[in-house]
């Protein structure tokens, strides 16, 4: 009774918090009939585009497409009296003009070199550069581009956005059909859409052949899911006949869907050494049907693209579900709902949550489950005092294991709530990071000036200034204008590498600082390794031409399964200088905040 007790508890407040429509009296009003699945949120939420925190950015790509379009509309006389008129560099550095430059092979190239990019700053900008490409399917060109991108954003875990490609131009595709076709039908086995991938595979041309008999399998599969068990049974036979190395790990999840038994469950679950890679997406939807649970090693086989379907196993562990969900969530294809929901789901009794203490020692080796109980403890806390303590340990964990993000994020509504006291003014500094990170800068400044005046201006009220100066500047001048009146209190130069960075910055931006680099003999060579003298060389020539889709490209390349505290001084500087130019500086905040966390320099 006290665990159904708890568990409605959890269910009303955290759907208070989340509840948006208020009466005429203010009271929260909560529409029970409108309270989705994970699968449907998760479902609904995964093909939203990716958040670019400045949206300047996005207009000048639009701007830029407009513009093309609208000369591509033109006659050949009308295009050479605007081209007269139009600045030749802006002309130049056309969005598209670079891939286009390149032969098959150099692209490829290229997009191989581009597959681990550590950055997310980075890493969102060559997403929404590749998806902005207007292709034309008549130019053999375009065609192999239009191949290049579909598998790269498979191979960092975007099958959605690869679906969504394939969509865009799926009238006018002939060559790589079979390719796309496997991606679409991938996609769709990926997140459950299982009557979209039998209606899908219906529809295909009968000559049409998948590597691995993957429409074949999809065929007995469907039969399956209609309950024909017959044909079913016929067409397995045949496969079994056909195939040249017979398909295993496919023959045991088909002989447990059709006869299922326990002892077989158990065979399969340690069977990942049979799995054939390329047909994780199919076993994926039959392993929910199946209702089995999924393995960390299945989950390492394509770990990003798996996400989905482990986030929406509920057979399968819900400390591996929630390391999906929180990898999903940083790459933006769930949102930040469908992640409370599942943190939400886990299953704790009223003494773990009687005695806080022991059960956090309990899970002190397992951080989702850590993660999932200090949330819902915030979330049954009945008196504000008590949800607050219980916010400030959820941060102070989070923190400690590089998941402040998903916290702050979490958190958002939960601020909402937290009264301005004197009780609860000790705690202004952290809430302030709260806000901070959430955007919200007016609620910030009001509780670290409430915190100021009462405690007066500390160390701790400076450090979240200074954050939120950093983080609230809206444009290039007033950011490089915070980043002097940071730097130049900062007197913490004990640190080499941070010293390092300092002395980058201050070169590139021009700051006025009264800071002098001391030459010791204790490190002459650097260890570091520095790029080579060719990619070098292009990056600085795209630099000085303008060229920003070459700049970013051999940028991007040039971090490839690198973090910005691993990288030499020198390449560096090149960055950042070139960052601070293109398209405007749009991207220099997010990347100056992103390696002053890598480094934890006052971040």
């Amino acid at each position: 009774k006290m665990k159904l007790i708890i568990s409605i508890i959890i269910l009303f407040i955290s759907y208070s918090i989340y509840a948006n429509e208020t009466n005429s009296d203010g009271v929260e009003v909560i529409d029970l009939y409108q309270i989705k699945s994970l699968d449907q949120m998760v479902l609904e939420n995964i093909n939203e585009e990716i958040q670019i925190n400045d949206q300047e950015q996005v207009n000048i790509i639009n701007e830029t497409n407009e513009i093309e379009q609208d000369n591509q509309n033109l006659s050949d006389n009308d295009q050479t009296e605007i081209n007269e008129g139009l600045d030749v560099k802006q002309i130049e550095i056309s969005k598209d003009n670079f891939l286009f430059e390149n032969d098959k092979n150099e692209i490829k190239n290229y997009f191989d070199n581009l597959k681990d990019i550590n950055s997310k700053t980075l890493q969102d900008q060559i997403i929404l550069f590749l998806k902005n490409i207007e292709l034309n399917l008549e130019r053999e060109k375009d065609k192999e581009i239009l191949f290049v991108i579909v598998n790269y954003f498979k191979s960092i875990g975007q099958i959605n956005k690869s679906f969504d490609y394939i969509e865009k131009y799926q009238q006018n595709i002939d060559q790589n059909f079979e390719y796309f076709l496997s991606i679409k039908i991938n996609y769709l086995l990926s997140t459950s859409q299982l009557n979209e991938a039998c209606d899908l595979k219906n529809e295909i041309n009968k000559n049409i052949k998948l590597d691995h008999y993957l429409l074949e399998k999809l065929d007995i599969f469907c039969l399956i899911l209609n309950d024909n068990y017959s044909e079913a049974n016929l067409l397995n036979s045949i496969l079994i006949e056909t195939e040249v190395e017979q398909d295993n790990y496919f023959q045991l999840l088909y002989s447990l869907i059709t006869d299922p038994s326990e002892q077989l469950k158990n065979d399969i679950i340690n069977q990942t050494s049979i799995i054939n890679s390329d047909l994780v997406f199919l076993y994926s939807a039959m392993i929910r049907i199946a209702e089995l649970p999924f393995t960390h090693e299945f989950y390492q086989l394509d770990k990003k693209n798996l996400a989905i379907p482990i986030i929406l196993n509920q057979s399968s562990a819900v400390d591996l579900r929630i390391k999906a969900a929180n990898e999903s969530f940083l790459d933006n294809v769930i949102s930040i709902e469908s992640l409370s929901a599942l943190y939400m789901s886990v299953d704790f009794n009223s003494e773990q949550f009687n005695n806080s203490e022991k059960t956090i020692e309990l899970f002190s080796n397992n951080v989702e489950l850590s993660m999932a109980y200090l949330f819902q403890l915030v979330n049954i806390q009945i008196f504000p005092s008590d949800r607050l303590k219980a916010l400030i340990k959820f941060w102070d964990f989070a923190k400690k294991n590089n998941l402040d993000e998903i916290a702050y994020k979490l958190s958002q509504n939960m601020l909402k709530s937290i009264e301005v006291s004197s009780e609860n003014i000790i705690y202004a500094p952290e809430i302030s990071s709260a806000y901070i990170f959430n955007g919200d800068f007016e609620n910030a400044l009001k509780w670290i000036e409430l915190y100021e005046a009462t405690n007066e201006i500390d160390s701790k009220s400076t450090y979240i200034r200074i954050m939120l100066d950093l983080y609230s500047s809206d444009n290039i001048d007033t950011f490089i204008k915070s980043i002097n009146f940071t730097l130049t209190n900062y007197t913490d130069y004990q640190n080499k590498d941070n010293e390092e960075l300092l002395f980058v910055i201050q070169n590139i931006m021009n700051l006025d600082l009264d800071f002098e680099t001391n030459i010791t003999f204790e490190n002459i060579f650097d260890e570091r390794p520095m790029l080579s003298i060719f990619l070098y060389d292009e990056i600085k020539k795209s630099i000085n031409q303008g060229d920003n889709d070459k700049f970013l490209i051999f940028s991007a390349i040039s971090m490839n399964k690198k973090n910005w505290d691993t990288i030499h001084p020198e390449h560096l500087s090149l960055l950042l200088n070139g960052f601070l130019k293109y398209n405007n500086g749009l991207l220099f905040r997010n990347l100056i905040l992103e390696i002053f966390r890598s480094y934890k320099f006052l971040i």
